[in-house]
């Protein structure tokens, strides 16, 4: 598959090389200028946007970020699949990323006008991505194990120590979860009280208020997962500041207030850092060999069919065009010869159908053989397609 058979861009921004605040703002922009049949990926750490390729791709280019990138063709194809197969996370094969691109391709698709190219791609992508995961052994990992390790490294084991879960969606009780089995004491808060007793109860810890005060002086560490600001008071920044706890912020944007993260320092991590510095996916895609044969397995089919699609547009073609030029000769001869008879016409209108069948065979035959895209290519030129 060559880059121009794609038939697909993808603009990527990623935590990598693109921070948080200028991903949210090439999110605005993909939303304000969303074109049919594409689809847009948003998770923590990327934000993509893929499209039919028009050919003229200025227009994308000058809509990516510093740092971002435009993939075309086979790049674009290979990079879903592996974020399908969880080569380009954090947490190598993270069930999380397979369930927002699955989330990704549904929104697209009630929406109508997905590209039927894009929309075979992300098919065969989660496809993919189930596999990969059903290969796994051991209990899976996610950006919640991640955010926890960054604190063990920081302050030590913390069995038995006094950790804070700020959040009371999936991502919280994956690192409540994730606390508890290493044998910390959990607290969970959020800013409604029901939902943390909720989420407690489920991952077997207790709650705090959602602005905790004096009760954060005995916080090892704190993994905050939020969709929009940590608010508390400055009591409760002087403690956590004064004290020697770690704040990791999984939000994206970051919810905890610039005036604790400046001063904890080293011991503040936002999701981004965790993207540059603690995650495992890029070792992974050196080291894993049979998740990179899943995807050039997957690329693979996805070629196949993406040609098959082509030669089977351009037989459409080639029979629609025999068709119409066999209906315009008896057409004339019709208005020629306006006295034959009804079983002449009729053995006419047969001969040049099987006639016409005949002299199309063996284009067809070459085409459904066509490897290299060698014949698809002469017989549009032969035959002005």
């Amino acid at each position: 598959m060559t880059d121009e058979s794609g038939g697909i861009v993808a603009l990527v921004a990623h935590a990598r090389h693109v921070p948080a605040a200028e991903r949210r703002r090439f999110f605005d922009c993909l939303v304000e200028r969303a074109e049919a049949g594409g689809l847009l990926l948003e998770t923590c750490h990327r934000i993509e946007l893929y499209l039919p390729d028009g050919g003229d791709r200025s227009g994308f280019r000058s809509m990516l970020p510093p740092g971002g990138a435009m993939l075309v063709g086979k790049d674009a194809a290979r990079h879903v699949i592996a974020v399908g197969v969880g080569l380009d996370s954090v947490v190598v094969s993270e069930d999380q990323v397979l369930h927002q691109l699955r989330t990704s391709l549904a929104a697209a698709q009630r929406q109508g006008g997905l590209d039927p190219i894009l929309e075979r791609l992300f098919t065969l992508a989660l496809r993919a991505g189930r596999r990969a995961r059903s290969w796994r052994q051991g209990p899976a990992r996610s950006l919640a194990d991640v955010a926890l390790a960054a604190i063990e490294r920081r302050v030590g084991r913390v069995h038995g120590r006094r950790l804070l879960v700020v959040g009371a969606g999936e991502m919280a009780l994956l690192a409540a979860r994730a606390a508890t089995g290493a044998g910390a004491a959990v607290s969970v808060a959020s800013r409604t009280a029901d939902h943390a007793t909720a989420l407690a109860q489920r991952a077997g810890a207790e709650t705090l208020p959602f602005d905790p005060g004096p009760a954060a002086a005995d916080i090892a560490g704190a993994i905050v997962a939020l969709r929009g600001p940590w608010v508390i008071e400055q009591a409760t920044i002087d403690v956590l500041a004064n004290g020697r706890s770690v704040v990791v912020d999984l939000s994206v944007p970051a919810a905890a207030p610039p005036q604790l993260t400046e001063r904890l320092d080293g011991r503040f991590v936002s999701a981004d850092a965790l993207a540059m510095s603690e995650g495992d996916g890029r070792a992974a895609q050196a080291r894993d060999t049979r998740l990179l044969e899943l995807v050039d397995a997957t690329q693979a089919e996805f070629a196949n069919w993406l040609a098959g699609r082509r030669h089977r547009a351009v037989a459409a073609a080639l029979a629609e065009r025999a068709e119409a030029q066999r209906q315009a000769e008896l057409d004339e001869l019709w208005r020629r010869l306006p006295e034959l008879e009804p079983e002449v016409r009729e053995a006419i209108e047969g001969m040049s159908r099987h006639l016409a069948a005949r002299l199309l065979r063996e284009p067809l035959e070459r085409l459904g053989r066509d490897a290299d895209g060698r014949a698809d290519q002469a017989v549009r030129e032969l035959f002005a397609l």
